[in-house]
């Protein structure tokens, strides 16, 4: 994808040597890439700090995300997902006050689809998936986060939390 989609080449592979990228198959991809492969003492957080303190900072933002929307602990990737989403459109001082998302695609981001994580939606739910003609054309379901690949929403239906995903030309009332 960097390649592809950047025109450059990744130099250096860094890790925290804790087993998730020590496959011989993987390794063997970096090297037949020319990527050098480096990795930090095991345990020594102190080494990986940056990394380990957006993970920590993006952790941290999602909990609380959850925590307000009163979602359940299993759905915590929802909220993950929405802190990132929040994150790489939030301008930091150390990039000259732009976003993660500007500085990485060149683009300036909309934030005019950003809504708030487990508020209550009315979402039009097309004929195909109603139960009968006579049921209700739009159900209040519970905002989850927007779709990870083209423009579209995630929503949880209840009572029985049953994820409902829309297109980004669908009606969503907030």
């Amino acid at each position: 994808m960097v390649k592809n989609q950047f025109d450059t080449k990744i130099v250096e592979w860094m890790s925290d040597a804790g087993g998730e990228y020590k496959s011989k198959a993987f390794l063997d991809i970096l090297g037949n890439e020319g990527i050098k492969v480096s990795q930090s003492i095991p345990y020594v957080h102190q080494q990986n700090g940056r990394a380990e303190r957006l993970i920590r900072t993006l952790t941290e933002k999602a909990e609380t995300m959850r925590f307000q929307a009163c979602l359940p602990p299993s759905w915590w990737e929802f909220s993950l997902d929405h802190a990132v989403h929040v994150y790489n459109r939030t301008p930091m001082r150390c990039l000259e006050w732009r976003t993660p998302h500007e500085w990485f695609t060149g683009e300036r981001p909309s934030i005019e689809r950003l809504r708030v994580l487990g508020c209550g939606a009315y979402v039009f739910i097309p004929s195909e998936v109603r139960e009968n003609k006579m049921a209700p054309k739009a159900e209040l379901m519970v905002f989850l986060g927007m779709r990870s690949r083209g423009k579209g929403y995630i929503f949880m239906r209840r009572p029985n939390n049953i994820i409902f995903s829309v297109s980004g030309r669908t009606s969503v009332v907030t």
